[in-house]
Protein backbone atom coordinates (compact mmCIF):
# COMPACT_ATOMS: atom_id res chain seq x y z
CA UNK A 1 0.00 0.00 0.00
CA UNK A 2 1.04 3.31 -0.78
CA UNK A 3 2.62 5.68 2.14
CA UNK A 4 2.22 9.14 2.23
CA UNK A 5 5.03 11.25 2.43
CA UNK A 6 6.43 14.73 2.23
CA UNK A 7 3.60 17.65 2.15
CA UNK A 8 0.45 14.73 3.05
CA UNK A 9 2.24 13.78 5.65
CA UNK A 10 2.85 16.98 7.15
CA UNK A 11 -0.75 18.03 6.70
CA UNK A 12 -1.78 14.67 7.67
CA UNK A 13 0.48 15.65 10.74
CA UNK A 14 -1.21 18.98 11.26
CA UNK A 15 -4.66 17.67 11.29
CA UNK A 16 -3.86 15.18 13.90
CA UNK A 17 -2.14 17.48 16.26
CA UNK A 18 -5.11 20.32 15.57
CA UNK A 19 -8.12 17.90 16.39
CA UNK A 20 -6.09 16.80 19.33
CA UNK A 21 -5.45 20.37 21.09
CA UNK A 22 -9.29 20.77 20.04
CA UNK A 23 -10.54 17.71 22.13
CA UNK A 24 -8.04 18.64 25.02
CA UNK A 25 -9.57 22.30 24.81
CA UNK A 26 -12.19 21.03 24.50
CA UNK A 27 -12.17 18.80 27.96
CA UNK A 28 -10.53 21.52 29.87
CA UNK A 29 -13.32 23.88 29.20
CA UNK A 30 -16.01 21.39 30.59
CA UNK A 31 -14.11 20.76 33.38
CA UNK A 32 -13.69 24.32 34.14
CA UNK A 33 -17.73 24.51 33.75
CA UNK A 34 -18.07 21.39 36.04
CA UNK A 35 -15.41 22.92 38.60
CA UNK A 36 -16.82 26.20 39.24
CA UNK A 37 -20.59 24.32 39.59
CA UNK A 38 -19.18 22.14 41.97
CA UNK A 39 -17.35 24.74 44.31
CA UNK A 40 -20.45 27.29 44.31
CA UNK A 41 -22.92 24.21 44.94
CA UNK A 42 -26.02 23.44 42.70
CA UNK A 43 -28.03 26.41 42.90
CA UNK A 44 -25.97 28.17 40.98
CA UNK A 45 -26.38 26.34 38.03
CA UNK A 46 -28.26 27.24 35.07
CA UNK A 47 -29.67 26.68 32.34
CA UNK A 48 -27.02 28.66 30.49
CA UNK A 49 -24.21 26.84 31.92
CA UNK A 50 -25.23 23.50 31.64
CA UNK A 51 -26.24 24.32 27.98
CA UNK A 52 -22.73 25.26 26.98
CA UNK A 53 -21.35 22.59 28.53
CA UNK A 54 -23.82 20.19 26.51
CA UNK A 55 -23.19 22.14 23.28
CA UNK A 56 -19.33 22.04 24.00
CA UNK A 57 -19.26 18.28 24.53
CA UNK A 58 -22.12 17.41 21.83
CA UNK A 59 -20.02 19.33 19.09
CA UNK A 60 -16.52 20.68 19.68
CA UNK A 61 -15.84 17.84 21.91
CA UNK A 62 -17.24 14.96 20.10
CA UNK A 63 -16.26 15.77 16.42
CA UNK A 64 -12.77 16.23 17.46
CA UNK A 65 -12.61 13.00 18.93
CA UNK A 66 -13.87 10.87 16.04
CA UNK A 67 -10.93 13.40 13.73
CA UNK A 68 -8.61 11.89 16.31
CA UNK A 69 -9.45 8.50 15.92
CA UNK A 70 -9.97 8.56 11.71
CA UNK A 71 -6.06 10.43 11.82
CA UNK A 72 -5.03 8.08 13.61
CA UNK A 73 -6.27 4.93 11.55
CA UNK A 74 -5.00 6.90 8.52
CA UNK A 75 -1.14 7.30 10.30
CA UNK A 76 -1.40 3.59 10.97
CA UNK A 77 -2.43 2.54 7.28
CA UNK A 78 -0.99 5.05 4.89
CA UNK A 79 2.30 5.67 7.22
CA UNK A 80 5.45 4.12 7.83
CA UNK A 81 4.34 3.83 11.49
CA UNK A 82 1.82 0.88 11.31
CA UNK A 83 -0.67 -0.12 13.62
CA UNK A 84 1.20 -2.72 16.06
CA UNK A 85 4.66 -2.37 14.74
CA UNK A 86 5.93 -0.54 18.40
CA UNK A 87 5.41 -0.77 21.83
CA UNK A 88 4.48 2.46 22.15
CA UNK A 89 1.90 2.69 19.38
CA UNK A 90 0.16 -0.52 20.76
CA UNK A 91 -0.19 1.50 24.48
CA UNK A 92 -1.58 4.71 22.81
CA UNK A 93 -3.86 2.61 21.04
CA UNK A 94 -5.21 1.00 24.32
CA UNK A 95 -5.44 4.64 25.89
CA UNK A 96 -7.44 5.92 23.31
CA UNK A 97 -10.02 2.80 23.32
CA UNK A 98 -9.86 3.62 27.20
CA UNK A 99 -11.07 7.48 26.59
CA UNK A 100 -13.57 6.29 23.85
CA UNK A 101 -15.35 3.81 25.97
CA UNK A 102 -15.04 6.31 28.79
CA UNK A 103 -16.30 8.93 26.68
CA UNK A 104 -19.33 6.85 25.04
CA UNK A 105 -20.73 4.78 27.95
CA UNK A 106 -20.37 7.12 31.03
CA UNK A 107 -19.18 11.08 30.50
CA UNK A 108 -21.33 12.38 27.36
CA UNK A 109 -24.46 10.59 28.52
CA UNK A 110 -24.16 12.44 32.16
CA UNK A 111 -23.43 15.50 30.40
CA UNK A 112 -26.95 15.09 28.50
CA UNK A 113 -28.23 14.39 32.10
CA UNK A 114 -26.96 17.56 33.47
CA UNK A 115 -28.30 19.55 30.88
CA UNK A 116 -31.45 18.04 30.71
CA UNK A 117 -32.38 18.48 34.46
CA UNK A 118 -30.98 21.47 34.58
CA UNK A 119 -33.27 22.75 31.71
CA UNK A 120 -36.42 20.70 32.97
CA UNK A 121 -35.71 22.21 36.54
CA UNK A 122 -34.28 20.61 39.25
CA UNK A 123 -37.36 21.11 41.55
CA UNK A 124 -37.49 18.59 43.69
CA UNK A 125 -34.69 16.22 46.68
CA UNK A 126 -34.87 13.05 44.15
CA UNK A 127 -34.04 15.59 40.99
CA UNK A 128 -31.28 17.48 42.99
CA UNK A 129 -29.80 13.82 44.24
CA UNK A 130 -29.52 12.67 40.73
CA UNK A 131 -28.13 16.20 39.21
CA UNK A 132 -25.52 16.21 42.19
CA UNK A 133 -24.65 11.97 41.20
CA UNK A 134 -24.21 13.27 36.99
CA UNK A 135 -21.82 16.16 38.10
CA UNK A 136 -19.49 14.14 40.21
CA UNK A 137 -19.63 11.23 37.78
CA UNK A 138 -19.00 13.70 34.63
CA UNK A 139 -16.36 15.40 36.99
CA UNK A 140 -13.98 12.60 37.66
CA UNK A 141 -14.46 11.50 34.39
CA UNK A 142 -13.48 14.17 32.36
CA UNK A 143 -10.25 14.16 34.73
CA UNK A 144 -9.53 10.66 33.81
CA UNK A 145 -9.90 11.17 30.30
CA UNK A 146 -7.83 14.75 30.35
CA UNK A 147 -5.02 12.57 31.99
CA UNK A 148 -5.21 9.50 29.60
CA UNK A 149 -5.08 11.89 26.68
CA UNK A 150 -2.20 13.73 28.63
CA UNK A 151 -0.39 10.16 28.72
CA UNK A 152 -1.39 9.70 24.77
CA UNK A 153 0.74 13.21 23.85
CA UNK A 154 3.77 12.45 25.73
CA UNK A 155 4.01 8.59 24.74
CA UNK A 156 3.09 10.15 21.28
CA UNK A 157 6.04 12.71 21.59
CA UNK A 158 8.70 10.73 23.44
CA UNK A 159 7.98 7.21 21.43
CA UNK A 160 9.17 5.03 24.43
CA UNK A 161 9.99 0.91 24.17
CA UNK A 162 10.95 -0.80 21.37
CA UNK A 163 9.54 -1.81 18.12
CA UNK A 164 8.27 -4.93 17.17
CA UNK A 165 9.84 -7.75 15.16
CA UNK A 166 6.75 -7.03 12.84
CA UNK A 167 2.99 -5.94 12.66
CA UNK A 168 0.62 -7.89 10.94
CA UNK A 169 -1.91 -5.60 10.49
CA UNK A 170 0.02 -3.18 8.43
CA UNK A 171 2.10 -5.85 6.34
CA UNK A 172 -0.48 -8.40 5.71
CA UNK A 173 -2.76 -7.21 2.53
CA UNK A 174 -5.58 -9.13 3.60
CA UNK A 175 -5.44 -7.55 7.27
CA UNK A 176 -5.28 -3.72 5.33
CA UNK A 177 -8.26 -4.64 3.50
CA UNK A 178 -10.39 -5.48 6.59
CA UNK A 179 -9.07 -2.75 8.69
CA UNK A 180 -10.21 -0.35 5.92
CA UNK A 181 -13.88 -2.24 5.77
CA UNK A 182 -13.95 -2.46 9.33
CA UNK A 183 -13.29 1.62 9.10
CA UNK A 184 -15.73 2.07 6.77
CA UNK A 185 -18.66 0.09 7.65
CA UNK A 186 -17.89 2.22 11.46
CA UNK A 187 -18.34 5.17 9.78
CA UNK A 188 -21.38 4.05 7.25
CA UNK A 189 -23.11 3.13 10.59
CA UNK A 190 -21.85 6.72 12.44
CA UNK A 191 -23.23 8.47 9.41
CA UNK A 192 -26.83 6.59 9.13
CA UNK A 193 -27.21 6.92 12.92
CA UNK A 194 -26.45 10.41 12.76
CA UNK A 195 -28.62 11.32 9.84
CA UNK A 196 -31.59 9.07 11.44
CA UNK A 197 -31.35 11.20 15.23
CA UNK A 198 -31.34 14.91 12.70
CA UNK A 199 -34.26 13.47 10.97
CA UNK A 200 -36.15 12.77 14.68
CA UNK A 201 -34.87 16.24 15.89
CA UNK A 202 -35.93 17.74 13.10
CA UNK A 203 -39.51 16.24 13.26
CA UNK A 204 -42.38 19.48 12.68
CA UNK A 205 -44.51 19.24 15.52
CA UNK A 206 -48.14 20.13 14.31
CA UNK A 207 -50.48 22.38 16.29
CA UNK A 208 -54.09 22.67 16.11
CA UNK A 209 -56.88 25.13 16.75
CA UNK A 210 -58.62 23.83 21.11
CA UNK A 211 -61.96 24.87 20.07
CA UNK A 212 -62.33 22.25 17.07
CA UNK A 213 -60.70 19.18 19.75
CA UNK A 214 -63.95 16.86 21.87
CA UNK A 215 -63.81 16.30 25.60
CA UNK A 216 -62.29 12.85 26.61
CA UNK A 217 -59.00 11.27 27.14
CA UNK A 218 -56.94 10.12 23.93
CA UNK A 219 -53.90 7.84 23.40
CA UNK A 220 -51.44 9.07 20.83
CA UNK A 221 -48.37 6.55 19.76
CA UNK A 222 -45.29 7.15 18.27
CA UNK A 223 -43.25 4.27 16.71
CA UNK A 224 -40.16 5.62 15.06
CA UNK A 225 -37.90 6.38 17.89
CA UNK A 226 -35.97 3.62 18.56
CA UNK A 227 -38.77 2.19 20.77
CA UNK A 228 -42.63 3.02 21.68
CA UNK A 229 -43.58 6.51 23.04
CA UNK A 230 -47.50 6.65 24.05
CA UNK A 231 -48.72 9.64 25.57
CA UNK A 232 -52.56 10.28 27.25
CA UNK A 233 -53.96 13.36 26.56
CA UNK A 234 -57.31 14.27 28.46
CA UNK A 235 -59.50 17.41 26.79
CA UNK A 236 -61.77 19.27 28.85
CA UNK A 237 -63.96 22.31 27.50
CA UNK A 238 -61.75 22.40 24.64
CA UNK A 239 -58.80 22.62 26.86
CA UNK A 240 -55.71 20.49 27.36
CA UNK A 241 -56.31 19.49 31.08
CA UNK A 242 -53.71 16.28 31.98
CA UNK A 243 -51.04 15.19 29.89
CA UNK A 244 -49.75 12.06 30.72
CA UNK A 245 -46.89 10.24 30.14
CA UNK A 246 -47.67 6.31 29.82
CA UNK A 247 -44.71 4.76 27.73
CA UNK A 248 -43.31 1.29 28.93
CA UNK A 249 -39.89 2.41 27.52
CA UNK A 250 -36.93 2.46 30.37
CA UNK A 251 -34.86 4.69 29.67
CA UNK A 252 -32.56 7.87 31.70
CA UNK A 253 -33.75 10.03 28.31
CA UNK A 254 -37.35 9.01 29.24
CA UNK A 255 -37.22 10.67 32.68
CA UNK A 256 -34.88 13.63 31.29
CA UNK A 257 -37.85 14.19 28.51
CA UNK A 258 -40.67 13.93 30.94
CA UNK A 259 -40.96 18.05 31.55
CA UNK A 260 -41.65 18.10 28.32
CA UNK A 261 -45.23 16.74 29.21
CA UNK A 262 -45.34 19.47 31.53
CA UNK A 263 -44.39 22.00 28.95
CA UNK A 264 -47.56 20.65 26.68
CA UNK A 265 -49.99 21.66 29.26
CA UNK A 266 -49.13 24.68 30.12
CA UNK A 267 -48.61 26.26 26.18
CA UNK A 268 -51.31 24.13 25.29
CA UNK A 269 -49.63 22.63 22.54
CA UNK A 270 -47.92 20.00 21.71
CA UNK A 271 -45.09 21.96 20.08
CA UNK A 272 -43.06 23.28 22.42
CA UNK A 273 -39.26 23.46 23.14
CA UNK A 274 -37.79 20.66 24.04
CA UNK A 275 -35.44 19.48 26.92
CA UNK A 276 -31.57 20.14 25.79
CA UNK A 277 -29.91 17.20 26.59
CA UNK A 278 -32.99 14.81 25.58
CA UNK A 279 -33.40 16.67 22.25
CA UNK A 280 -34.35 12.96 20.66
CA UNK A 281 -36.29 12.01 23.18
CA UNK A 282 -38.19 15.16 23.61
CA UNK A 283 -39.35 15.30 20.03
CA UNK A 284 -40.72 11.51 19.93
CA UNK A 285 -42.90 12.76 22.91
CA UNK A 286 -44.10 15.71 21.60
CA UNK A 287 -45.34 13.59 18.36
CA UNK A 288 -46.88 10.78 20.35
CA UNK A 289 -48.87 13.91 21.93
CA UNK A 290 -49.52 15.68 18.33
CA UNK A 291 -51.36 11.69 17.42
CA UNK A 292 -53.40 11.91 20.65
CA UNK A 293 -54.52 15.46 19.92
CA UNK A 294 -55.42 14.54 15.92
CA UNK A 295 -57.58 11.53 17.57
CA UNK A 296 -59.53 14.31 19.49
CA UNK A 297 -60.21 16.32 16.40
CA UNK A 298 -63.78 14.82 14.99
CA UNK A 299 -64.60 13.50 11.68
CA UNK A 300 -66.23 15.15 9.08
Amino acid sequence: MKKLAGSYLSVLKTIHLLVIGIFFGGLTVNLAILLTIHSEGIAYNSTSSSFILFRLNDSLVYYSFLGITFTAVIYALFTGWGIIRHWWIIMKWLLLFTIAGIYIIVYSPSVNGLAALSNGGIDSPETEKVFSSLLQKSTINNVIMVILLSIVFFISTLKPFGRRDSDLLTENKIARISVLVCLVLSAGFLLIGSLNLNRLRNMKIGDYELNVLKDGTFIGEFNDGGGLYSVKIKITDHRISEVDLTTERESVYIEYARPVTRRILEKQTPDVDVISGATTTSKCIMKAAENAIKSSIPEN
